[in-house]
């Protein structure tokens, strides 16, 4: 009986520092995380943190590991892309690219967002990863000098709770003056 107990005791402990860390981090302020040049930023909500291990050529890099969202930026300069490439060239590249990494890959069309003034397409993609499955909300958008990718993801499983706050990240792009 006093095993018993003490089991219940810890797990009772577990939960209530679940609880606890999830209270924290929406007391948190929101964080604004820039890229490396400077030159582009996002906000996300307290409890994110940087990560840069999540990519290698990502100029923004977050997470949120507790509730499994994550989000990526990636810069890449319109100068090093052949003439003619256009922001709906550039959007179904990076949708194929995506696309061919993924088990059992599900695309939305893109459509037309603006985010801060700059225009953007906007795609929802889902399929299976090395060993889960992932949704991604991916939006490329064209500033003056780069195509920009906000990759946002979390677990298939959690997209319906977790798509405001991707949302909102992403929408929280912006080109610093």
């Amino acid at each position: 009986m006093l095993k018993l107990i003490k089991n219940l005791s810890s797990i009772l402990v577990l939960v209530l520092a679940i609880i606890g860390c999830r209270q924290i981090q929406k007391l948190s302020p929101p964080s604004v995380l820039k890229s490396t040049d400077g030159k582009f930023q996002i906000t996300v909500p307290g409890g994110w943190r940087d990560t840069p291990s999540l990519h290698e050529e990502a100029s923004i890099r977050a997470a949120n590991a507790l509730n499994e969202m994550y989000v990526i930026v990636i810069s890449e300069n319109k100068i090093d892309f052949a003439d003619g490439i256009t922001l709906d060239k550039f959007t179904d590249i990076t949708r194929d690219s995506m696309m061919s990494k993924l088990g059992s890959p599900v695309a939305s069309p893109p459509t037309k967002v603006t985010i801060n003034g700059i225009p953007g397409r906007q795609f929802m993609l889902q399929g299976e990863g090395k060993t889960v499955k992932i949704a991604y909300l991916i939006t490329n958008v064209e500033t003056e000098s780069h195509y920009h990718q906000i990759i946002t993801w979390t677990l298939l499983s959690r997209i319906s709770q977790n798509q405001p706050t991707l949302q909102g990240i992403t929408e929280s792009f912006r080109a610093v003056k």
